[in-house]
């Protein structure tokens, strides 16, 4: 074998150990956030429940609100390309049903950001940032349905974009699913309905 490759196997090992600690540690505070919200969970309590020491947890994260952006950003699923189907109605139930899998695992976390952004400028920034993706996201789905199929008359894209943006929220989708017990499938179709009816009538 060459050197070069038995010099870096030690440092690899250690590069994946101290990846596995870091996931150790956001798996730990996202459930606590989505558990306790955002105020009621401490650093200590993250290291707690991940098996790391307090100071490993504040060295590698530094804050509380830099572990709310990283349990985010681990939650939310890879972008995927956009579905291929030519047929409009079929699309929008695709890109619905992609959007509610995103709410399903980052929901909780986005509900706690926004619960503690008030009286926090950095959790704030994080709560932003998310609503930001949400925001594009949405206009992503007008800009690829109404490519698809024109939009009816009167109807002008900022509208349909904030009707998809309601709809697809962390608040809705708590309120239906969680609250009231709609299956995410029954969520997910009641939200293509709705926002087809506001793209085409």
């Amino acid at each position: 074998m060459p050197d070069d490759q038995v010099a870096q196997r030690p440092i690899d090992a250690k590069r994946q150990r101290s990846q596995a600690n870091r996931d150790a540690m956001v798996d730990a505070a996202a459930g606590l956030f989505a558990a306790v919200g955002y105020t009621a969970t401490t650093m200590e309590a993250v290291a707690a429940r991940s098996g790391m020491s307090v100071q490993s947890v504040y060295f590698a994260f530094h804050s509380k609100a830099n572990l709310l952006r990283a349990a985010l950003e681990r939650a939310t699923p890879l972008p995927t390309p956009r579905p291929m189907a030519a047929d409009p109605d079929e699309a929008l139930v695709l890109r619905v049903e992609a959007a509610v899998r995103s709410l399903q695992a980052t929901g909780p976390l986005a509900l706690a950001a926004a619960a503690a952004a008030p009286g926090d400028p950095a959790v704030e920034e994080v709560r932003a940032r998310h609503d930001g993706q949400r925001a594009q996201a949405a206009a992503d789905l007008v800009q690829h349905l109404r490519a698809l199929r024109p939009l009816a008359h009167g109807v002008t894209p900022r509208r349909v974009v904030d009707v998809v943006y309601g709809l697809l929220s962390p608040q809705l989708y708590a309120l239906l699913v969680q609250e009231r017990g709609w299956k995410p499938k029954r969520y997910a179709g009641w939200c293509a309905d709705a926002i087809g009816r506001a793209l085409w009538g």
